[in-house]
């Protein structure tokens, strides 16, 4: 795979709203294989207006059809395939762009710090307004900001909050966090975010947050909604899950590159998370072949 999934870099059509919208076309391709596995840092969003087509992650795959839409999370690998006419509109934004002092209070569902973005599609699955409220909002921005009328910044800012309220309402559940809160914690995720593949201990951050030991752990917990260490071992899943299928690498040099020196380690916690080693995870995803999509 080396070589082949590729680190796109968006370039946004407003340089402070942080954003990219452009309309797809696509002719039916019968033999049409899966396109490359990319990911960037912004949130997608492919809505769909007409045709099908199939949308592969790291553990799952959808099947899109008729009017639908999809969310993909931040720098969440990905790769698509279209065997028939197919009309979309794709959506990418800067999350962190758009974290005003209101939304940083939902700073762990929109940061994706313990649940993907990506979760959020199987309770939209099952909510039919909500789904089409969300389709509908989405149009908007998306006209808005292709018109590129009087105010139309206006517009756009005022659609993606409202966005983040459609996700944060049906997303998992979490504490709101208060802007003082987030102050505190986002240097401790940022230092962890720079050096998850080093040896980190809690002793680190404390000087980050001027918080005693017992009470840091109390207080992470308590605002992200997972222990400290189980935040970290989930950043280096994370990383260790895109080497698998980026890089031509060992299971052992890929969990030193995650943060796990030890393999027994590596494999004892990413099984925990993902239900398979990390070879049977790369087994499933690398050979060429044509996944049941889910409905």
């Amino acid at each position: 795979m080396e070589g082949n999934a590729k680190n796109e870099q968006v370039n946004y059509h407003h340089p402070l709203l942080r954003y990219k919208i452009w309309d797809l076309e696509f002719p039916p391709l019968p033999s049409a294989p899966w396109n490359t596995w990319h990911y960037h840092k912004e949130v997608e969003i492919i809505i769909l207006l007409e045709g099908m087509m199939l949308v592969e992650t790291v553990d799952r795959v959808y099947k899109l059809q008729g009017l639908d839409l999809l969310l993909l999370g931040s720098s969440r690998l990905h790769r698509t395939r279209r065997t028939e006419h197919v009309k979309q509109i794709v959506l990418q934004f800067d999350m962190l762009a758009q974290l005003d002092s209101y939304a940083k209070e939902f700073a762990p569902v929109l940061l994706e710090l313990s649940e993907p973005l990506d979760r959020v599609n199987e309770i939209l699955k099952g909510n039919a307004a909500a789904k089409e409220a969300m389709y509908r909002l989405l149009l908007g921005i998306s006209n808005e900001a292709s018109e590129m009328g009087a105010g139309y910044e206006l517009a756009v800012s005022g659609g993606f909050k409202q966005l983040l309220a459609l996700i944060v309402r049906h997303a998992v559940s979490s504490a709101p966090m208060s802007p003082p809160d987030w102050q505190r914690l986002k240097p401790v995720l940022d230092y962890v975010e720079a050096r998850y593949p080093e040896s980190i201990h809690i002793q680190d951050v404390l000087p980050l947050v001027h918080l005693e030991y017992h009470y840091f752990i109390k207080y992470f917990q308590q605002h992200i909604g997972m222990s400290f260490v189980d935040y970290l071992h989930l950043r280096r899943i994370k990383a260790s899950e895109r080497l698998l299928l980026t890089k031509p690498l060992g299971i052992a040099d890929i969990g030193i590159q995650s943060g796990f020196p030890n393999v027994t380690q590596f494999i004892r916690i990413f099984k925990r998370y993902n239900g398979c080693t990390p070879s049977e995870f790369r087994k499933k995803r690398l050979p060429v072949h044509e996944p049941e999509p889910a409905e």
